[in-house]
């Protein structure tokens, strides 16, 4: 037996989902742009650092939304 989620609290986990993935993503964003302007400035590649954690943030966020969709269509009875 399914738990029956009313529908603000639906809503609500969808706010929490966006505003989280949104974070993640802005927070991403400046540390990119940032290590890019670094980079321009003192004539050197990206660090593979960087590069490393943006591919893991985005395999997490990835992760994260698709676990929200999956269990979203489990709570639809």
């Amino acid at each position: 037996m399914g738990v029956r989620f009313s529908h603000g609290l639906q809503n609500m986990k969808d706010k929490i989902i966006i505003i989280l993935t949104a974070g993640i993503i802005f927070i991403l964003a400046m540390l990119v742009i940032g290590d890019f302007i670094i980079s321009l400035k003192e004539n050197r590649p990206a660090d593979e650092s960087i590069v490393h954690l943006v591919q893991v943030a985005i395999a997490g966020i990835i992760g994260i939304v698709g676990g929200y969709f999956g269990n979203s269509n489990n709570n639809k009875i």
